[in-house]
């Protein structure tokens, strides 16, 4: 299987066959599911900015413990975030999977998880609540700057979505991933 014939198999899956599509032509389909991704958004990119810039010296006097309690928070705005963004897939695949943008959000997203994901299982998450509020690790702080610059750019490359729509073409595209939108025809 092509990446060209993944690509046209979840347009014509999602775009065809689901009732998510449905709900997001509605009349407030659309505008709800963009309110729900950014609430998300918030409550994301706010508690992950606080925890990040507590490892790089901002606001001292807030001890990480207090900080950690908002992961739970995060977890909610993940999974609204993640939610409707889904549904915004579903809803117009060719506006996303041919999109530039798009998969420099997802590149983003992956940096951003497998940051997080490397930061506690390496057990700079357990070091730093543990430790003394003052002495946090260089390597920490660098897990700190990688969050944010990753975090900031699924924020830049999700607002560029709707500024790189791609084009139609008639052409088979050549590269690996098309950046434009093939006739259905072709696969």
């Amino acid at each position: 299987m092509t990446l060209l014939t993944l690509q046209a198999w979840l347009v014509r899956t999602f775009a065809r066959a689901t009732m998510v599509e449905a709900f997001m032509h509605s009349h407030w389909g659309w505008p709800a599911a963009e309110s729900a991704h950014f609430i998300g958004l918030s409550l994301l990119f706010g508690t992950v900015v606080l925890w990040d810039l507590r490892l790089l010296g901002v606001a001292k006097r807030i001890p990480f413990v207090a900080l950690h309690e908002l992961l739970r928070w995060t977890a909610v705005g993940f999974a609204l975030s993640a939610g409707s963004g889904a549904m915004f897939l579903m809803a117009e695949p060719t506006e996303y999977i041919y999109n530039p943008s798009f998969h420099f959000k997802m590149l983003c997203l992956a940096v951003a998880g497998l940051n997080a994901a490397v930061f506690y299982l390496s057990g700079y998450g357990v070091r730093v609540m543990r430790g003394a509020e003052d002495a946090v690790p260089r390597t920490a702080k660098l897990f700190a700057v990688i969050s944010l610059l990753a975090w900031l750019g699924v924020i830049v490359f999700g607002r560029l979505l709707t500024f790189y729509r791609p084009a139609w073409c008639d052409a088979k595209p050549t590269t690996f991933v098309a950046r434009c939108v093939p006739s259905l025809s072709q696969q």
